[in-house]
């Protein structure tokens, strides 16, 4: 048992759990998955784009194509390359919050399914599952503004995009060249305040926030997203009592990602 839903996805055609209300987008998709407790995936499976986990809540355990396991918790990250099996299972006493996001749109019925008595995409991609955890990563708070009055906040990234683009933590950062996948922190009484060349979504998961992206406030609690086409003006406010946790996705981060306008 478990259910999704699409923050952004693709058009007809394509994978999309909310075709009408998700973003339209043609570089990549992110969603939430929930899975009870003692549930997991159907099976193992494999896409033609690579897939990311943030776990939020829970723990679980993953498997590849060659039986290889893995375990991750709240703020892991989980990098699943193209053409790699991979499954999940809850595997603590609690359910499991996700959020996923794959660095490119993919048509529906090209994902498979994948069992033993198949051959093995892993075989010929060489490529493995890979897990960063939240703790191997150190909060960076060297960028604009973020030590100013009103402003601080602390950033880092599981996965980083191309040479030049914005990225918290160049030693240990996922490379990923589609897709910019990290967390912000924003303590209560400070907000962050900037203009990016690129489209971003931002998903609060922890505390609540005030955005403004040019038309009027609007107050965002636990899993509200707010999809920031390129270009836009932006804030988000830290609008309670606790910090502010926002998991933020890049598309297509290049150079320019660099120039941020605050």
């Amino acid at each position: 048992m478990r259910w999704m839903i699409s923050w952004v996805a693709g058009p007809t055609g394509y994978c999309n759990s909310n075709p009408g209300d998700a973003v339209l987008s043609y570089n990549a998709s992110v969603g939430f998955m929930h899975l009870p407790s003692a549930n997991r995936q159907q099976g193992r499976h494999y896409h033609s784009v690579s897939e990311i986990y943030i776990i939020l809540r829970g723990h679980v355990l993953g498997y590849d194509g060659h039986g290889v396991t893995h375990r991750a918790g709240p703020l892991d990250c989980i990098y699943i390359p193209r053409g790699v099996p991979h499954g999940v299972r809850s595997c603590g006493e609690g359910p499991v919050d996700l959020i996923w996001v794959h660095d490119a749109i993919e048509r529906k019925g090209i994902s498979k399914y994948w069992d033993e008595s198949m051959a093995n995409p892993q075989d010929e991609s060489k490529e493995e599952i890979k897990v960063l955890p939240l703790n191997d990563l150190e909060p960076n708070w060297d960028y604009e503004h973020t030590k100013e009055p009103g402003q601080n906040h602390w950033s880092i990234n599981w996965v980083g995009g191309v040479k030049g683009s914005t990225n918290f933590s160049p030693a240990l950062a996922l490379h990923n060249d589609k897709v910019a996948v990290g967390l912000t922190v924003i303590p209560p009484g400070n907000k962050q305040v900037m203009t990016r060349p690129i489209a971003e979504l931002n998903v609060v998961v922890r505390g609540k926030v005030v955005v403004d992206i040019g038309n009027g406030y609007e107050e965002l609690h636990r899993m509200d997203a707010v999809y920031i086409p390129a270009g836009n003006s932006r804030t988000l406010r830290n609008n309670g009592d606790e910090e502010s946790y926002i998991v933020w996705v890049h598309e297509k981060p290049s150079a320019a990602d660099t120039d941020i306008v605050s």
